[in-house]
């Protein structure tokens, strides 16, 4: 069984962490929405594993899907600007909303292309990097 992920083993997971708690907390349904299907259950059931130094690269994979799909760019579940509006101490500022927005995707994408790769690339096949280029004729 892999060793379990925690925040030392991967600064960039321990930075989107430092991120995710730049945002109002999950009791802010307006932002994370209320019920067993809400945006901030998901977050919850996969932050909970790495909080606890239990985490698995599944579970940093999926954090980091769903801060794209939730929270990333031009995402239809949580816009930018109220992103702005929940972030801890800047007022409203739509830049920091802006930069949150774009360091949050970036640093997300870093930890999905990380953690999820191997299983693009079909690394249970055997699979090499860039195997498929020496295809084309």
């Amino acid at each position: 069984m892999p060793e379990p992920i925690t925040l030392a083993d991967d600064p960039d997971l321990a930075r989107l962490i430092d991120l995710l708690d730049m945002l109002s907390g999950p009791e802010v349904t307006s932002l994370w929405g209320e019920g067993d299907y809400s945006i901030g259950k998901k977050f919850a059931s996969r932050l909970r594993p790495i909080l606890n130094g239990q985490g698995r690269a599944e579970d940093v994979d999926y954090l980091a899907v769903y801060v794209l799909k939730y929270l990333g760019k031009d995402n239809i579940h949580i816009p930018q600007d109220q992103i702005a509006k929940s972030l801890r101490g800047v007022n409203g500022l739509p830049a920091a909303g802006h930069a949150w927005v774009e360091d949050a995707t970036r640093t997300a994408w870093t930890l999905v292309t990380r953690y999820s790769l191997p299983r693009w690339r079909g690394s249970d096949r055997g699979s090499t990097p860039g195997e498929h280029w020496l295809l084309v004729p």
